[in-house]
């Protein structure tokens, strides 16, 4: 684990102390209950922990099942005690002393039936039927209705919950009446990628994986995208693309779906569909064009394919756990259905808010009749949106609207008819996490203190990875993202109570990372998120990637000004990213610091950097300059204070400080609109094309005019590895020569 800076990086956002949904949000201290209900569950709970608040070793293991009886929920226990599953129980051997407590269904009779009527308006409470209360009901009610927090180590939003109330299903009932199990399709994607894939091509792809032997086309798509198909190729053979836009119903969606996904699928444009497609043929995606058109049918697809591949799950292992219940003499065949722990599909996303955003749509979509615990979420979670923002950018408004909180973790559980939320995560089917979130979760071990040690277990069977909103989790802290990655499919260090029997071999032999779906949803593709595609997406389906054709976000800027505003570029001749720093703050000190000593009788030269580290290194030379008249300069990044920030943008505007310093991550989580700029220094340009306009639409043209003296001028430096950046700023049809020209190293665009 790196510095606790490093750690922490991607929470300060700053935003002048704001405190808006800060760490804190929903911990509040437990109420007293007046039922019964409560009482007792608050009571075993208390009974289940030592004094440190950390599990005791049995309520662990019970808390650890990986498939805990999903085949019925507990709201319906009052119905389904019978004689039949009365003798599966007494059929059942008891777990000898060394193996995890399994749960038992609750045989009700006499007193217990009562006690499960007195509960039933208690359980009314804790759920909210669906279509009953709106969000914003729900969280002017939450004070009143507001759930006791579940035991789990930091509180009601700490890294592992560990001590739900437990669902009393049985996982060997496997047909009860409602219950709803489709069947079994071999042209079902779920079933050849997951259930039944034929060995021998299984084989093949993962040695060609191993070994490096991919296949990639390139074609040029609709909509103005470039597509790139890339697919393991044991002898060499070009594989087409399989993955044309496909009818609704090739899709095979899980009979619950059908409807709503009938609505999503027709909202989709050709390109939305054809993307759809691959990511229901469980192919890895990245996709470079996310836009806020866009967002919330990518959002609507990718939570579709994510419930149809946990509800086929538990239909799979319902469907298996009825056919072991009925084989008594044990001559069934092998059953290889499970992986080492519950948890199937996980969330990478940035804020609080974004959460909340993916979540409705699995409300939507699934339509539960109950939520648990859906009050205390809307009141951790949701949040309105701030008006004063009115005049912030829309990306911005996309982002941060509501509660931009970036350090949470929540598990949802799925029963027959029950959305749960907080789960603990070894109950869970999906995870929703932010890096910094599930990091500490992982590093934290499920214990206050962190004396467990690292725990990454909950991991080792997701099979469906989403990575919503990349380049905002590239402004928080990519690092934690690389190292969440890296804790997948992992060979557990426990048991968890899992049936070695029923996991399937692939899981075994260590290649579940060669199954495992990757969906990485991105505004524009960077080296880092590039990454990801390159060396962590090795699906044995293959994988496409998703880039668009730029224009240039130079051409707006042209267009916008009343008067001739030049945009130069400068190449710089870096040999390898290693000396790239290098070359360019020597070329800085070299060439651009005299330009500026030349205008130093006149105010507003703003100096924009991508990189913190650049910043860094600019600040410290302005600050030590040895020259006899050094420059009189402020700096702002993400890490300036609000009334340093206040400072040095009011002495930049009066000519206090001719030179103001600026970083990308400053612009990026506050957007500030600086005043007083007559030239602009891209020292790096920036990430994100949208800044290059509102950076350089900074310039003030009151006093503007035709000479060069008077007319505001930008200049930016590159070099060949900065060539997504650049294309993205003066267009792909210019990009190519830009790099890679030799009749000279300077690019002038009015």
């Amino acid at each position: 684990m790196g510095t606790p800076r490093a750690l922490h990086r991607g929470r300060s956002r700053g935003r002048g102390g704001r405190g808006r949904g800060g760490r804190g949000r929903g911990r509040r201290g437990r109420q007293d209950f007046r039922t019964s209900r409560l009482e007792e569950t608050r009571d075993a709970a208390a009974s289940s922990e030592d004094e440190n608040g950390e599990l005791s070793e049995k309520d662990h293991a019970s808390t650890t099942a990986i498939f805990d009886n999903d085949a019925n929920s507990d709201e319906d226990t009052h119905d389904i005690a019978c004689s039949y599953s009365q003798l599966l129980q007494s059929l059942k051997p008891l777990p000898s002393s060394n193996e995890p407590v399994t749960k038992r269904r609750k045989l009700l009779s006499g007193s217990s039936q009562s006690a499960v009527a007195s509960t039933k308006t208690e359980r009314a409470r804790e759920s909210v039927p669906r279509d009953s209360m709106s969000t914003s009901q729900l969280r002017s009610t939450a004070e009143a209705d507001r759930l006791e927090p579940q035991i789990e180590v930091g509180g009601a939003n700490g890294p592992i919950a560990a001590g739900e109330e437990e669902d009393e299903e049985n996982e060997n009932a496997g047909g009860e009446e409602g219950d709803e199990v489709d069947e079994e399709d071999l042209n079902d994607p779920f079933q050849s990628h997951f259930v039944n894939p034929d060995p021998v091509f299984l084989s093949e792809r993962v040695k060609a994986v191993k070994d490096h032997k991919w296949t990639t086309q390139t074609t040029n798509t609709l909509q103005g995208l470039k597509q790139q198909y890339a697919v393991p190729s044991p002898d060499g053979r070009t594989v087409q693309n399989t993955c044309p836009i496909r009818s609704f119903e090739s899709l095979k969606l899980k009979r619950r779906l059908v409807t709503p996904g009938k609505k999503v699928w027709s909202s989709l444009n050709i390109a939305e569909q054809e993307i759809a497609s691959a990511i229901i043929m469980y192919k890895d995606v990245l996709f470079g064009s996310r836009t806020i058109e866009n967002a919330r049918h990518l959002r609507d697809v990718v939570v579709l394919h994510a419930l149809n591949h946990v509800f086929k799950t538990r239909d799979h292992v319902i469907k298996n756990n009825a056919r072991l219940a009925q084989d008594g003499d044990g001559s069934a065949s092998e059953i290889r259905d499970q992986g080492f722990t519950r948890p199937k599909a996980l969330f990478i996303l940035p804020t609080r808010q974004s959460c909340v955003k993916f979540i409705d749509s699995m409300v939507e979509l699934c339509q539960p009749e109950q939520q648990e615990n859906k009050s205390r979420f809307v009141e951790g979670f949701a949040q309105e949106e701030d008006s004063s923002w009115e005049d912030k950018p829309r990306d911005f408004q996309e982002l941060f609207g509501g509660n931009d909180d970036d350090m949470f973790r929540i598990g949802l559980k799925f029963t027959r008819k029950t959305l749960k939320f907080f789960s603990a995560f070894y109950n869970s089917d999906i995870i929703l996490a932010s890096p910094l979130g599930l990091r500490t979760a992982i590093e934290s071990g499920g214990s206050k203190d962190g004396k467990k040690g690292a725990d990454a277990d909950f991991l080792s069977s997701i099979e469906t990875v989403i990575v919503d909103h990349a380049n905002a989790l590239l402004m928080q802290n990519w690092q934690h993202v690389e190292y969440i990655i890296s804790q997948l499919n992992l060979l557990p260090k426990e048991s968890h109570g899992c049936d070695f029997s029923r996991v399937r071999h692939w899981y075994l032999d260590g290649e579940a990372k060669y199954l495992r779906q990757t969906i990485v949803l991105a505004d524009f593709l960077t080296p880092e998120i590039n990454s990801i595609y390159t060396n962590i997406m090795l699906n044995v389906a293959g994988k496409l990637k998703y880039a668009p054709v730029h224009e240039g976000a130079m051409i707006d800027v042209s267009a916008s000004f009343p008067v001739r505003v030049p945009q130069t570029f400068v190449r710089l001749n870096a040999t390898s990213p290693a000396s790239d720093a290098d070359v360019r703050f020597s070329y800085f000190t070299s060439a651009i610091i005299p330009l500026l000593r030349k205008f130093k009788q006149e105010t507003g030269t703003l100096i924009f950097m991508s990189s913190y580290l650049d910043f860094i290194r600019l600040r410290n030379y302005f600050s030590t300059s040895a020259t006899p008249d050094p420059f009189s300069f402020g700096a702002i990044s993400e890490y300036t204070s609000v009334r340093d920030v206040a400072r040095a943008r009011s002495h930049f505007l009066t000519g206090r400080q001719s030179i103001l310093l600026y970083s990308e991550r400053a612009h990026h989580f506050r957007r500030y609109k600086l005043r007083g700029v007559k030239r602009v220094v891209f020292y790096s340009l920036p990430d994100n094309p949208i800044f290059w306009s509102e950076v350089v639409g900074f310039l003030s043209t009151e006093f503007a005019d035709e000479t060069d003296k008077g007319r505001p001028t930008v200049r930016a430096l590159f070099s060949k590895w900065d060539v997504l950046k650049l294309e993205r700023i003066v267009g792909t049809s210019r990009v190519g020569r830009m790099v890679n020209d030799k009749a000279g190293d300077t690019f002038e665009f009015t």
